[in-house]
């Protein structure tokens, strides 16, 4: 009897690295009568049922811990003892074209997965370290180009205000904010998308190492900063076309928010632009520290748009609890209003219900908790106020008061109604809005 009949293997299907048809299979002829064949395809399956964007294997003396990357969350996996992983990793790396007798030296290779009708590429990347070998699977996946505001979570009603705002058509500036890793582009293309395009020539200034997916009725016009070009290179010809709004993704210094307001200014034309930021203000304290001219740049803007992502709950197996007046009184929730939160359920093998029948992970999440991400969206109108305090470098904390003075709905408050929604947790509410800022997004 085969390995494959003795036991019942996750039907993956592996497409090894090799030059022709020949050499792949010869290399999975190779790997289907080890142990490592069968171990290996339960930590393909396992990995794609979780939607593991990362998976890492940490090889000690004795065991192999496992560790799935899932929606930007690290989670453990079960471990295994060291020979099942060795059989596991020579199989793998096998199916990866690389040489599994070498376990100190920095290797990578590739392999394609198919499982539950999707297809997913896998890289391997192995390394030896101080304890044993560290290897790294990444999983491409497909995804679904998301750009609508709605299909992101913005609430109906800014969905509404937005478009309100984007109808301005004389000089002025609108500021859309994110952070890297946490739907950065996402939140501009949604906002883009947002916009009357029907009756109004848009063009988007794209470095050309940078240029992102097209925008539908967005014209993109390109610069090479390998040659001297910089966003305003373009401009005199763009003009000849008589655009009537220009949309620019990257703020590189000072002098760009300068001359973007100059362009603004001369030809009464709206121009949106994009920085990274946590939420509103700290995107406008961000802008202001590339050093341009503030007096310029607070006259100029009107609005800013800003986006976080943080996971949803499982709507299949979250918790619902009575919350307690001083919880939702943080919140910022009227008390009685709200009679029920949600909390994830999250599985832990071994755990047991009432019957002390074992429970098992639900089907939906693989027993995370979460699946799937939203976004919190925050919109700020830059009263005079405002931009007075702009001018005159105010700092985080004297903006934030001026526009809490002015009725406006923070980040935090923003959350707080996904949370009474049931659509988050109070937990990653708090994981999100702490989290320290990542790198910045290329």
């Amino acid at each position: 009897m085969s390995f494959d009949e003795e036991y019942d293997r996750p039907p993956v299907v592996f497409v090894p690295a090799g030059e022709d048809d020949e050499q792949r299979e010869e290399n999975l002829e190779m790997v289907k009568p080890s142990p490592g064949y069968f171990t290996s395809s339960v930590l393909i399956a396992d990995a794609i049922i979780k939607r593991s964007e990362v998976t890492v294997l940490d090889y000690t003396a004795n065991q192999v811990t496992v560790r799935y990357q899932i929606d930007g969350i690290w989670h453990s996996g079960n471990p295994m003892d060291r020979e099942t992983g060795d059989y596991m990793l020579a199989t793998l790396k096998q199916l990866a074209g690389m040489d599994y007798r070498e376990r100190r030296q920095r290797q990578t290779g590739n392999f394609g997965t198919e499982f539950q009708k999707a297809k997913q590429k896998a890289r391997v990347v192995s390394q030896g370290v101080a304890t044993g070998e560290r290897v790294v699977i990444y999983l491409t996946w497909k995804k679904d180009v998301i750009d609508k505001v709605e299909d992101l979570g913005m609430r109906e009603s800014m969905q509404e205000q937005l478009k309100q705002l984007l109808r301005f058509d004389e000089k002025g500036m609108m500021l859309v904010a994110g952070m890297s890793k946490e739907g950065y582009t996402s939140a501009w293309r949604g906002v883009l998308n947002a916009c009357d395009r029907l009756t109004r020539d848009f063009y988007v200034i794209e470095e050309e190492s940078l240029v992102e997916e097209e925008v539908i009725n967005f014209g993109s016009v390109t610069f090479d900063s390998g040659k001297g070009e910089t966003a305003m290179s373009p401009i005199p010809a763009l003009m000849l076309r008589e655009p009537n709004v220009l949309a620019f993704n990257d703020l590189p210094d000072g002098k760009s928010v300068d001359e973007i307001c100059d362009l603004s200014n001369k030809y009464n034309m709206p121009v949106y632009v994009r920085a990274q930021g946590r939420n509103c203000i700290e995107a406008i304290r961000r802008v202001a520290k590339l050093k341009p001219d503030l007096g310029k740049f607070a006259k100029l803007l009107k609005f800013v748009v800003c986006m976080r992502t943080l996971r949803r709950l499982c709507p299949k197996c979250r918790i619902e609890y009575p919350p307690h007046p001083k919880l939702l009184q943080k919140l910022g929730l009227p008390v009685g209003r709200v009679a029920s939160l949600y909390q994830p359920f999250i599985y832990r093998q071994g755990m047991l219900d009432e019957d002390e029948e074992e429970i098992q992970p639900c089907e939906h999440c693989s027993g995370i908790g979460y699946k799937g991400l939203t976004g919190i969206f925050e919109l700020l109108t830059v009263t005079d106020e405002l931009k007075k305090a702009i001018a005159q470098k105010a700092d985080t904390k004297s903006l934030t008061k001026i526009a809490a003075a002015n009725r406006h709905v923070s980040m935090r408050q923003e959350g707080a109604i996904l949370v009474a929604k049931g659509e988050t947790s109070v937990e990653e509410l708090q994981r999100v809005l702490t989290a320290k800022p990542k790198s910045k997004a290329k």
